[in-house]
């Protein structure tokens, strides 16, 4: 048969179409709908990052450690133990700290609190991570907060350490509040002079106010807050309790520092001639969306029981609180793929790290298209409990509604699906055991000093190691 050009055209055209509709299935066969292969990297662009972690140990971590007050004031003394009273008007309950002996910082510190605090935050056997931390550097706790007094003989008894604890705390989600000493703290100079701060307020630096056993008044400059507790801008805060903090040098702030208040007349002087006057007394700063959010000021308004005052103080905690670091994912779960969740911190391999207590770890799974059943896997030798949960396009925390979960008594747990539409799909692993907590006191004769004891199944606070696959 002799074809004409015209033929040859219509025969070339219908042999690409035929070409381009058949298409490999799983099975490697021709026919079925088109798989959509992503690389590693363009899964985890599709990663939300919009999504606040909310798995922690407790709520609050407050330290009221070596040359800082264990305790707020009450008519000018140190209440040992007395914690502040916006912790309850912010609805911030669990709770956990170390509080010194001595309740006057200027009277020093003992050296069994300094090995006691040493212990508590930088590590033990039992725990390696120390009480700040899970296994792989995330925070155990949603907020720290750091009492007022003597900052730089703090940040020394804590150590390069403890600093580093401090500081990987928050740069790994965890927010930070402090008053006064924990204002400076908070930063890495004092008056230009390099200190031993936390320096998760970055290079930031701070001036003394010169104003002691006073009281300060601070203009809110933002409405920050009028979406917690107030108050809102242009409200003038008066008679907050100040004793030799400091106020923010914005010379030496780093980028993206929010202030918040500034500070005022010193109580029944006109001050505005003062270095301080008209300079931030309250301010906050994020580092990036995967740290937390620190707020901090350079007074002790975590004193007051009532008013405008307590209502400033509650709203610094809860801005913190919303600013803790969003959720992460460790890794992609490829098609019978198994990923094993089994070092320990001195691996340093976060990644592929083992659980702590009440901690989640979060990986995604890419379907590329719709399939018809998918079989999650999670497997440890561990005498605990670990829950599963899947769901599609949002984290799957145990709160936020998962599509399916296994959360039977035991270490093991399989999820079994129907269909599977194509898409992003997330999966959580929770570790939900705990440790029990116990309360003690230092000094038993006197009721000074308090710190927590763990006891029960303490092996959650090295790790719980796992494995997890998924088939489909």
């Amino acid at each position: 048969m002799k074809h004409t050009r015209h033929h040859l055209a219509i025969l070339a055209a219908i042999f690409m179409v035929a070409t381009v509709s058949c298409v490999k299935d799983d099975n490697g066969k021709t026919g079925g709908e088109t798989e959509e292969e992503l690389s590693d990297a363009d899964i985890l662009a599709l990663v939300r990052t919009d999504v606040v972690n909310t798995a922690y140990y407790k709520d609050i971590f407050l330290d009221g450690g070596c040359e800082l007050n264990p305790g707020i004031k009450e008519n000018g003394v140190v209440i040992n133990g007395k914690l502040p009273y916006a912790l309850a008007k912010a609805g911030i309950k669990n709770a956990e700290y170390f509080l010194a002996t001595l309740d006057d910082v200027g009277d020093g510190y003992t050296e069994s609190d300094k090995a006691l605090q040493t212990t508590i935050i930088c590590g033990t056997n039992q725990d390696s991570n120390g009480v700040l931390l899970y296994p792989d550097g995330e925070p155990r706790f949603r907020l720290f907060y750091s009492f007022g007094g003597h900052s730089g003989s703090h940040g020394k008894t804590m150590g390069f350490s403890g600093r580093t604890n401090v500081n990987t705390f928050y740069t790994n989600g965890g927010s930070y509040v402090g008053s006064c000493a924990g204002a400076y703290l908070a930063g890495q100079y004092a008056s230009g002079s390099l200190n031993n701060y936390y320096n998760i307020w970055k290079d930031g630096n701070m001036r003394g106010t010169g104003v002691g056993n006073s009281s300060i008044d601070l203009e809110i400059v933002s409405n920050t807050f009028s979406e917690y507790y107030g108050p809102i801008k242009g409200v003038l805060v008066t008679g907050a309790r100040h004793n030799g903090g400091g106020y923010m040098d914005v010379n030496r702030a780093p980028e993206g520092t929010e202030i918040i208040a500034l500070f005022k007349n010193e109580k029944g002087k006109n001050s505005s001639k003062a270095g301080f006057y008209d300079q931030p007394g309250i301010w906050a700063y994020k580092a990036a969306p995967t740290s937390g959010r620190l707020v901090v000021t350079g007074s002790h308004p975590e004193d007051a029981p009532s008013g405008d005052i307590l209502n400033m103080t509650a709203s610094m905690f809860a801005y913190a609180w919303d600013g803790s670091g969003i959720a992460k994912v460790k890794g992609i779960l490829r098609n019978g793929d198994m990923i094993p969740m089994t070092h320990k911190t001195d691996e340093n391999l976060p990644q592929y790290s083992v659980i702590g207590d009440k901690q989640c770890h979060h990986f995604v799974i890419w379907l590329g298209k719709d399939v018809s059943s998918l079989t999650l896997s999670l497997q440890s030798s561990a005498d605990c409990d670990l829950e599963l949960y899947l769901k599609k396009d949002n984290f799957a925390f145990p709160e936020n509604d998962p599509d399916y979960k296994s959360t039977a008594a035991g270490a093991n747990q399989t999820i079994t699906t129907k269909k599977l539409e194509k898409g992003l799909w997330y999966v959580t692993v929770r570790c939900a055991t705990t440790v029990t907590a116990t309360e003690k006191y230092i000094d038993t004769e006197h009721n000074l000093g308090r710190y927590f004891v763990y006891s029960g199944k303490t092996e959650v606070l090295n790790g719980i190691p796992y494995s997890i696959v998924a088939n489909w």
